[in-house]
């Protein structure tokens, strides 16, 4: 018999929710400090991050830790394999909009309309070299496009790793498992992906789901309502066909660069980009036309690959995140 403990709290712009199946009864406490110092290091909130380090040392040589280091590198990874449709330089332009604070503080409504928006102006010009780190003037990165899904990898790996028998990270719409599935699986509560589609529950075993939508995070400045989905090209919200989209992968920090990349797109190059970079995903519209990568099984079924019996459920279902 596994001993089950469970952990919720307030984590990255969202509610992070820790699920530890056996090892010793502190893990937990574990994975809790793990994410406030992952949170502390990448941060573009709060001013004595190491990240905001990093955006006010633009121009010059900056030396990161290994945990900055592993997020900027795997956003940088991700802005190449999606050809720029991921960007951590979109920092500037979410600033510009009005996301320059934690979400829940930005007014709804303001009066006063969007500036000209700010094109991203993309990774070509970062240098690396070791742990240091060089990032042309006016550069400024966001790691919110990873965030959230590294820290669910690290904190599930790292609960295995210290003596748990499985373990699963969730953060809204990131969510990551590890070890030996709970007899045969974990169930995965989804949220609606658009308003005519049904919530479903996707049966896992290993590996990640993560889903991204414009459906939420909205604010209106003037005349415009915007959302944090930013186009790099552009720097503005995204305006393409894709609603919502659900990517299934190995990792979450790949499943939700994918993700996002995928809305960036379209539907027909997004699926195009899904499977070539190996992952299934589910792309929905505002009418809630669904497409599929080839081999991934029918929305309705409720059943993502590495299917699996109905057992422990995921309290945080990916529809309600980013």
């Amino acid at each position: 018999m596994i001993d089950w403990h469970q952990r919720e709290v307030p984590a990255m712009g969202t509610t992070a929710t820790l699920i530890v199946g056996g090892g010793p009864p502190d893990l937990a406490d574990w994975a809790v400090g793990r994410l406030a110092a992952l949170e502390q290091c990448w941060s573009r909130f709060r001013p004595a991050s190491e990240l905001s380090e990093l955006n006010n040392s633009a121009g010059r040589w900056f030396p990161m830790s290994e945990t900055l280091g592993a997020a900027v590198d795997r956003a940088l990874h991700l802005a190449v394999i999606t050809d720029g449709r991921f960007d951590p330089t979109v920092h500037d332009s979410l600033i510009s909009l009005g996301y320059d604070r934690d979400f829940g503080e930005i007014p709804e409504v303001d009066p006063q309309p969007a500036p000209p928006p700010l094109p991203a102006l993309g990774v070509d010009g970062i240098s690396r070299d070791e742990e240091w780190i060089l990032l042309p003037e006016g550069v400024r990165l966001d790691l919110g496009g990873v965030g959230k899904g590294l820290a669910a990898d690290l904190l599930a790996a790292g609960l295995v790793e210290r003596g748990a028998v499985c373990s699963c990270s969730s953060f809204g719409g990131d969510i990551r498992v590890a070890g030996t599935p709970p007899g045969g699986g974990w169930r995965i509560p989804i949220a609606a992906p658009a308003e005519k589609v049904g919530a479903a529950v996707v049966h896992i075993q290993r590996g990640a789901i993560v889903a991204s939508t414009t459906r939420l995070r909205r604010w209106r400045r003037g005349d415009d309502v915007l959302h944090h989905l930013i186009d790099p090209r552009t720097g503005r919200p995204t305006d393409t066909d894709v609603q919502t989209a659900i990517v299934v992968a190995g990792e979450a920090w790949l499943a939700e660069g994918l993700a996002k990349a995928a809305i960036v797109a379209g539907t027909a190059e997004g699926i195009d980009l899904l499977a070539t970079r190996g992952a299934h995903g589910w792309l929905f519209d505002a009418d809630a036309r669904c497409a599929a990568t080839p081999g991934a099984p029918d929305w309705l079924s409720a059943s993502a690959p590495n299917a699996a019996p109905e057992r422990p459920s995921a309290t945080q279902a990916p529809g309600t995140g980013e």
